[in-house]
């Protein structure tokens, strides 16, 4: 049995979608018990409401929320008592396998440093990595939008984690890392990626050199390295190219257009329905995997080899 902590109050659409998400998801999984974090009063009405009453949810209280423009660090410290809070928290403890929050991203990522801890003290800042679907497979992008301001060394710890989760998660071997930049040639981009670009060549990571965004989706490259304010740029990017697809054309009926709109739809990742059940499964299939623990170890070996 996997136990996944779920933020109740997480999200655009908290805490009905959430409730609807978890109850879908422990009817689909078995295996997969969901905790609710969460005012308990609510939450419990919620789920009486769905009707639901089985055994594979439980709720703990957590009466404090989070507003998505809240300071992360002022989160952490003042609201312990959230539901984001006490996902983590729960996990830290070893109550749950695994921790999921639809919510304030950067809360949750301060609440994973702050309660979880660095996964290694080899690197600098915590990025998030995004699998994004691409004709025949998936690519990482990292920094999803964790980071500001980075320096050319902490790119790289970028691309160093990049490359082992896709190792760890996506079983690729020696998969391929690009410096995300406007143009191919190694001096192209402000001062901070042409140094990066410098110290990726001598970086253990197979290192292809920069890409651009075209080469993004072509699948140039199995890691694309960028910092957090690019990465979420080209999310969102792709976030409005596939609205404007679906609103000029809709869902194309071949078997091509079907799976264009499911691969692309950035709802199955983001606070709607599907998203909450697909992250609980998600989360639920990174703890089975022993994702975390052999990222972890792959992440201190690649600080350890030679380029």
């Amino acid at each position: 049995m996997i136990k996944v902590a779920l933020d109740a109050m997480g999200g655009d659409y908290a805490p009905s979608v959430c409730l609807e998400g978890a109850v879908n998801a422990v009817k689909k999984n078995p295996d997969i018990h969901v905790v609710l974090c969460g005012p308990e009063a609510e939450v419990k009405a919620g789920l009486e409401k769905l009707g639901y009453t089985g055994n594979g949810i439980s709720v703990v209280d957590a009466p404090d929320l989070v507003a998505m423009d809240e300071h992360p660090v002022m989160v952490v410290k003042k609201k312990q008592r959230s539901g984001l809070v006490t996902c983590v928290a729960l996990q830290k403890k070893g109550l749950v396998d695994a921790s999921v929050s639809a919510g304030n991203s950067g809360a949750m990522m301060a609440s994973c440093l702050m309660v979880l801890g660095k996964s290694s003290e080899k690197f600098s800042r915590p990025p998030i990595g995004v699998a994004l679907p691409i004709s025949e497979r998936s690519i990482v992008l990292v920094d999803g939008g964790a980071n500001v301001d980075e320096r050319a060394s902490t790119l790289v710890d970028f691309a160093v984690a990049g490359s082992a989760f896709a190792e760890a998660y996506l079983g690729y071997e020696k998969p391929t890392v690009g410096l995300l930049n406007m143009g191919e040639e190694e001096h192209k981009g402000p001062a901070v990626l042409q140094e990066a670009y410098q110290l990726l060549k001598s970086a253990p990571v197979n290192f292809v050199g920069n890409i651009e965004g075209r080469d993004l989706v072509a699948g140039k490259a199995d890691v694309v390295a960028c910092s957090g304010y690019t990465g979420n740029v080209v999310l969102k990017l792709l976030e409005g190219f596939f609205e404007m697809h679906q609103a000029m054309f809709g869902t194309i009926d071949s078997p091509a257009g079907k799976r264009f709109a499911e691969m692309w739809d950035y709802r199955m990742t983001g606070g709607a329905l599907l998203a909450i059940e697909k992250a609980v499964e998600a989360a639920a299939k990174y703890a089975a995997k022993g994702v975390s623990k052999n990222v972890n170890e792959r992440l201190a070996a690649i600080k350890d080899e030679p380029a």
